[in-house]
């Protein structure tokens, strides 16, 4: 239900407006990774530190009961990656997730943590907590986001797991390309050209909003996922992948399976994408199917500021309920404050969003699991190192 903003609402909201607007001049400073190297005989090994933050203000019936404003982190991030010759490994911690949570198996803070071995491009193995290969949007990083926050497709995913995984990437790139993975590759960071794959098998997919963490099936269910994909520089990127969650409620529950499409493009002042994402048996209900697409859009307006436009449409099929629709528009501007290079990736280290959210469809009675009920907005502030 839609509520009549009070004249305190309005200036709260038009301060905040103000704050944006004001915080667009301050000169922002963006540095690149941190890299400490050392040396044992003739073996060199190197470590990477990382790291970003989002702060937001948030507002509207979408985002609380009251509709009023209030202020949070949505992500507090720091990593290390660790290389080694053909080794690598990689810890990424959130201070903003719970310490004591441990779905899907350690604590959900710890949102990556696993070892890598590289043979060459086309085949590197990965054991330990990390995003498992299904979702175009879910595996591009949190900090690269054309909107402030993932929406209704995320919820269909398999999240992150415990698992292992054989990935290989630029499979039959041209010569002079010569690009390199380093071993901890995830989606698709490499905007390069050939063929790639990954394929994985994992603990049930607990930290998923499909399924449910029970540990009475740890250990007699698993999750399997395989992805393909192929690149053409940053003008075209394709993905598909299948997956699979046995016992996705708990004991003598059905298996949630999924599958996902996506296509992005990179040209000129533009940015397109678009993906479909489809699940069955959600939470192991025998019926309960969902799936979910978006449509994206974004232009360059001028060096530092896009425009971005992004439709949402998602159905949720529950047994005895009535075949439900939620659609999320969200309309949006990106701030680039002080890029090192203006290249999309390298944009995005310091940035304002301003994202407003409209909800249509059955959104009153929407029954999925992931998306926004109502309008809202929010504004966030990202820093990157």
């Amino acid at each position: 239900m839609r509520r009549g903003l009070g004249s305190a609402k309005v200036a709260v909201i038009v301060g905040t407006l103000v704050l944006f607007v004001f915080v667009l001049g301050i000169p922002g400073t963006a540095d690149a990774k941190i890299t400490l190297k050392d040396k044992v005989g003739d073996k060199e090994i190197k470590l990477n530190i990382y790291g970003f933050s989002q702060f937001e203000a948030r507002g509207g019936d979408g985002n609380s009961s009251e509709g009023g404003v209030y202020f949070r982190a949505q992500r507090i991030r720091v990593g290390f990656n660790y290389f080694h010759g053909p080794l690598a490994g990689k810890l990424f911690l959130d201070f903003n997730q719970s310490h004591s949570n441990s779905d899907g198996g350690i604590p959900k803070m710890i949102k990556d943590a696993f070892a890598s071995y590289k043979w060459s491009n086309s085949a590197f193995i990965k054991l330990g907590m990390f995003k498992t290969p299904l979702g175009m949007d879910f595996t591009t990083p949190g900090w690269n986001l054309d909107i402030a926050t993932r929406d209704e497709e995320k919820g269909l995913v398999l999240e992150r797991d415990f698992g292992v995984m054989l990935s290989g990437r630029l499979i039959g790139q041209p010569e002079e390309k010569a690009m390199k993975c380093n071993g901890l590759e995830m989606g698709n960071e490499r905007q390069g050209y050939g063929f790639g794959y990954d394929i994985g098998v994992f603990n049930p997919a607990g930290r998923s909003a499909a399924v449910i963490w029970d540990t009475a099936v740890r250990g007699d269910a698993l999750a399997y996922v395989g992805r393909l994909h192929y690149d053409h520089g940053p003008g075209l990127h394709l993905e598909a992948a299948y997956a699979v969650s046995e016992k996705a409620g708990g004991p003598d529950t059905e298996d949630y399976s999924v599958y996902d499409v996506g296509i992005s493009s990179e040209f000129g002042k533009w940015e397109l994408k678009a993906e479909y994402v489809a699940g069955q048996s959600v939470r192991g209900v025998d019926g309960w199917d969902s799936d979910a697409y978006f449509v994206n859009a974004g232009f360059m307006l001028v060096d530092n500021l896009q425009g971005v436009v992004r439709h949402y449409s998602g159905t949720s099929d529950k047994p005895g309920v009535d075949s439900l629709t939620l659609d999320n528009t969200f309309i949006g501007l990106n701030w680039y404050l002080s890029p090192l290079r203006y290249k999309p990736r390298d944009l995005q280290r310091h940035k304002i969003v301003l994202n407003y959210i409209i909800a249509g469809g059955d959104n009153e009675e929407w029954n999925g699991v992931a998306g926004f009920r109502d309008d809202g907005w929010i504004l966030q502030w990202q820093y990157k190192y």
